[in-house]
């Protein structure tokens, strides 16, 4: 069975709640670092402003439901690696969480100094409160999988990385695809109208 139930969603969410607060924790380390690279190397700024400005070029341009469309594949597509290569005892997800946060603080900065902080606010809080927490649940999954795999290697007891895998699957399917989408359809249609030039 591809989708999970709502008694087994919940089951299931109360074993990630540790390791959500970890993926936020490691969420927040990545803002600070974001920060300290704004203040201390201009430099490594300026290469995080060209790389994203280079991913923001790549969708610039489409009709908005492609867009959608775009902003939804890539984003199931990292949180389904940041699960799947948890099993390489979580390294994956902690860092995918450090880089995006670091990425958010320098973009959020960039913006608002060329917009406003709360236009840039605004480019970022609709769909935000979506892809966010989906992200989140990714990581966290993806975490915990990285401690089933380290507690196989170190006591061969517990789950398998096999089954947590596919408890993560259907998890993913049933949760964090449709928030993931919601979010995607809210940031081409919504976002990019609040934050269009009048």
């Amino acid at each position: 069975m591809l989708l999970m139930p709502a008694a087994e969603r919940r089951v299931y969410l109360g074993r990630l709640k540790p390791y959500l607060l970890t993926s936020l924790l490691l969420f927040s380390l990545g803002l600070v670092l974001g920060v300290m690279i704004m203040q201390r190397h201009p430099s490594l700024a300026d290469y995080f402003a060209g790389s994203l400005a280079a991913f923001v070029k790549k969708f610039a341009g489409m009709p908005r439901a492609q867009l959608a469309a775009a902003i939804f594949l890539n984003n199931a597509l990292k949180t389904l690696i940041a699960i799947l290569l948890g099993a390489l005892l979580g390294l994956v997800p902690a860092i995918f969480l450090l880089a995006n946060g670091a990425a958010l603080a320098v973009a959020w900065s960039l913006s608002a100094d060329a917009r406003g902080p709360w236009l840039s606010l605004l480019s970022l809080l609709p769909h935000g409160m979506l892809e966010l927490p989906a992200v989140f649940l990714g990581t966290s999954m993806g975490l915990m999988i990285g401690l089933t795999a380290f507690n196989r290697l170190t006591h061969h007891d517990g789950n398998t990385v096999a089954a947590e895998l596919a408890q993560a699957l259907r998890y993913f399917c049933t949760v964090i695809l449709p928030l993931l989408g919601a979010a995607a359809v809210i940031e081409a249609f919504i976002t990019a109208a609040l934050v269009a030039p009048r």
